[in-house]
Parts: C-alpha cells; sequence; structure tokens
C-alpha cells in the first residue's frame, strides 16, 4: 500500500513532457523521465497547478461520484460557498439548496454556516494575543501541505483551528443522530468541492487519525444535475440557509480574511 494518498493524477498517455508542470509546481514535485512526467509522491501538495497549466490535459483530479450517496441511509451534503458563485443572477440562495434536496440529499449543512463559527474562534484567539505571529490560517490544505513540505518552520505559526468543512461534518452528524437516530456510520456527510486538495484533506488528513467527511463530489458533477432542479418559484417549505453574508464571503477572494473584521490581514 503506498505511504501517501494523491487526489492529483497523472496520465503518462497524454504526456508530452512539455515541462509546463515542471515549472510551475510551487514544491519542486514534478520531473520528467524518458519524455514523460512523473509525481513525486513526497512532495506533491495536491495544489491542482499542474491541472491549471498542463496544455494536454495529462493531469486529472481523483473526486467521489455521486453514487456514492447509495451507501448511506441519510445524506447530509455540505456546499462549499464557492458553489454559490457559479451561478449568475442568483436572487436566493435557497434555490440551490432546494436543488440539493430535490437532488438527494436527506439534509444540507453549510460549510458557510461552519465558516462563521471558525471566524468567530479565530477572532476571539486573536485577542488574546497568545498566537505567534503572523498567523496563518488552516482552513487551505494545500497551504498547509506547502508549508509542511517547504517551509516547516512556519509550522507552529498555523492557526490551531480544524478547517470550516471539517467542522460542519462533525457538528452535521451530530445533528443528524439526534434528529433521525441512526447511528454515525449509515449517515454520509458528502462535501460538495472545488478543490482536489480538499480530497487528499479527507483520505489523508494531517493531525488527526480521521476525518468527519466521508465522501467529496466535484462541484463540476453536481453543477449540471443542480440545474434539471433549480426554480425560481418554489412551493413554501423548509429553509436551509442558516449562515449569513461572513460565511457566505469566504468563497470570494479575501472573504475569510474580512470575516475577521480586522484590517491587518494579507489575503494571498
Amino acid at each position: 500500500m503506498s505511504e501517501f494518498f494523491h487526489s492529483v493524477t497523472l496520465d503518462r498517455d497524454l504526456c508530452h513532457g512539455c515541462i509546463n508542470c515542471v515549472k510551475r509546481c510551487p514544491t519542486e514535485a514534478i520531473r520528467v523521465r524518458d519524455g514523460k512526467a512523473k509525481i513525486l509522491s513526497d512532495r506533491c501538495i495536491d495544489c491542482g497547478e499542474c491541472i491549471r497549466v498542463c496544455p494536454h490535459h495529462a493531469k486529472k483530479p481523483i473526486f467521489d461520484p455521486l453514487s456514492v450517496m447509495d451507501q448511506y441511509e441519510y445524506t447530509v451534503a455540505l456546499p462549499a460557498p464557492s458553489l454559490y458563485g457559479q451561478f449568475n443572477n442568483l436572487d436566493d440562495v435557497e434555490i440551490i439548496l432546494r436543488a440539493l434536496i430535490d437532488m438527494g440529499f436527506d439534509d444540507i449543512f453549510e460549510v458557510s454556516r461552519a465558516a462563521e463559527l471558525v471566524s468567530d474562534a479565530t477572532r476571539k484567539m486573536l485577542s488574546e494575543g497568545q498566537l505567534p505571529r503572523p498567523v496563518i490560517s488552516s482552513a487551505c490544505p494545500a497551504v498547509v501541505r506547502l508549508i509542511r513540505v517547504r517551509f516547516p518552520d512556519l509550522i507552529r505559526h498555523i492557526l490551531p483551528l480544524q478547517a470550516p468543512v471539517e467542522v460542519a461534518a462533525r457538528l452535521a452528524k451530530k445533528e443528524a443522530m439526534e434528529r433521525t437516530g441512526l447511528p454515525e456510520e449509515k449517515i454520509g456527510c458528502i462535501f460538495i468541492s472545488p478543490c482536489a486538495a480538499k480530497v487528499t484533506a479527507v483520505k489523508m488528513p494531517l493531525g488527526t487519525r480521521k476525518s468527519a467527511i466521508d465522501a467529496v463530489v466535484a462541484i463540476r458533477d453536481v453543477y449540471p444535475k443542480m440545474l434539471n432542479f433549480m426554480k425560481e418559484e418554489s412551493p413554501a417549505g423548509e429553509e436551509y440557509l442558516s449562515s449569513g453574508r461572513m460565511g457566505i464571503g469566504w468563497g470570494s477572494s479575501g472573504g475569510e480574511s474580512a470575516a475577521l473584521l480586522n484590517d491587518r490581514y494579507l489575503a494571498a
């Protein structure tokens, strides 16, 4: 069994050995041997930069299929805040959340709701003045792994809090168990993610034995199916929106920092 799990994979048949990925990899994790790229498992952080720059589409991310929902008696969707930004002229986030229910999810726990909790906890920790500065967010698994691989001296600066999606999964399972009476293993928390690095964070987490997230599906797989269920006019029923502007704002550049209500930050 391999020591590492990686969500970024290489199709050697499509690789032309053009070295675009070699030049852009932030951890120097790619070599070209015999005219084909090779990813070094111990250096790859699954940031997906090689996917973005490869003109031959030889790099691909691995996500769980939507059919993973069938493995659980009760499924909870964990939509990333960035999901809301995929739709033009969206008047109400509730339209997206209802579409997820119509797709077959039993419940929804917005990651943006957990993001607000993480923001609150971060503000409190910053105000106490005990954290070494500068404080680096732990929300992005690619950044955390980048620090681990290339800048280990900065590890102590990483915020000692779980990422919002992990917080969301733990709270979602607790609420679902109380609501349904089902055991934890029959409840599936499925993260709808835009990012390959989040898959690796779930399959091979750092700093914890096991993630509370059961599967990670790609926004690209969910989006076309959601369109069939999105209706501007829906009958009155249960409302699923539980987060506010600050939590949803995590899906935009600088949104996480803005939620700290502090202008002394650098958003990268």
